[in-house]
């Protein structure tokens, strides 16, 4: 039976779960990305009729600030680039102004990078930046990160660390994510140790496929992830690979780089309302579809053509293995949230 919501919990949904009173969003600096990853959506376009190529404007994320002023965690990343925003060190410094963490754990790769934008990351406090690095040579690099260039990413998370030490700073933490495929996952130990190098956290990831680049020595991976590829994940934990994405619908909803709700990281076929910056973020969060979006989630109401989740494989997982959100989970996301966020 589920639990009694904390109080926590219950200040921050008032008790009613299908309700959102996020402190954190995840907000896309841009949409566009110079490199042609063959799994992502942005190469396949598929974001192509949603999310669009732009980049936010500094007056929308003001904006943003200005009518949320309880928002305390922006994680600036989702389907693109965001080093490509030329105004990035301007958000940066606006959030830090206003003492809202910034975040890009989503992830930077770093081919592209002003000495600007890499100072302000440290100089604003950014708390977490992700980089892509599936490769410890140019060629297993570029087997995925097509026309990226491994000498200027590491170049740059050099430059970084250089202007951590001239601040005195241990911002940003660095996370060096590395997705194992078929062309790579005999470099699994020398990116620890370029991780070391780094000083980097070495964050591996299970392949989104199993198909394509799918992992030649499973045992091998198996030893590593616990599990060879995300398949065999769902069939041992009956979720999703990526099944704690969807607390984002209470903790931390996606906005797309132009203002239109997503709710999460992965809709790409519906937007719950077309510019949020227009208004206080809680009269979004909590339309109707949303609400109802929520209840599916957990498990209350049944699938709906109108909502993201309907279209989405972690849903579809959800209905197969019947291991829905639960308010445990739900409650425990928030308090997370919550207890990172800094003093008002």
């Amino acid at each position: 039976m589920p639990g009694t919501p904390s109080k926590t919990s219950a200040r921050l949904c008032d008790g009613d779960l299908s309700r959102a009173q996020p402190q954190a969003v995840r907000l896309d600096a841009c949409s566009a990305c110079q490199l042609k990853c063959p799994l992502c959506p942005v190469t396949t376009g598929a974001t192509h009729k949603l999310i669009g190529v732009g980049m936010l404007a500094l007056d929308d994320f003001m904006r943003l600030l200005d009518h949320n002023p309880g928002l305390r965690r922006i994680e600036l990343a989702n389907a693109g680039e965001s080093m490509l925003n030329k105004a990035l060190p301007d958000i940066l410094r606006v959030a830090h102004e206003r003492n809202v963490i910034t975040t890009f754990d989503q992830g930077l790769n770093l081919n592209h990078a002003t000495d600007e934008a890499l100072e302000a990351l440290v100089r604003y406090q950014t708390e977490v930046v992700r980089v892509p690095i599936d490769g410890i040579t140019q060629k297993t690099y570029e087997a995925y990160r097509r026309g990226g260039d491994l000498r200027k990413v590491l170049s740059h998370v050099q430059t970084i660390n250089r202007y951590k030490a001239r601040y005195g700073s241990a911002k940003p933490l660095l996370r060096l994510q590395f997705i194992i495929f078929d062309h790579n996952e005999h470099e699994l130990e020398g990116a620890a140790v370029l991780a070391r190098m780094l000083d980097m956290e070495l964050v591996p990831r299970l392949n989104w496929s199993t198909s394509v680049f799918a992992v030649k020595d499973r045992e091998r991976v198996r030893q590593v992830m616990g599990y060879a590829d995300r398949d065999e994940f769902f069939q041992e934990t009956g979720r999703h690979y990526c099944h704690h994405q969807c607390l984002d619908l209470w903790r931390s909803p996606t906005i797309n780089w132009d203002g239109k709700l997503l709710g999460c990281c992965r809709n790409l076929w519906v937007s719950y309302a077309d510019n949020v910056f227009e208004g206080p973020l809680e009269d979004f969060v909590n339309s109707e579809p949303l609400r109802y979006a929520r209840e599916m989630l957990l498990g209350q109401q049944p699938p709906r053509s109108d909502i993201a989740c309907s279209q989405c494989s972690v849903y579809a997982r959800m209905q197969e293995s019947g291991n829905y959100i639960t308010p445990e989970k739900v409650e425990a996301a928030l308090e997370k949230v919550a207890a990172t966020a800094p003093l008002s």
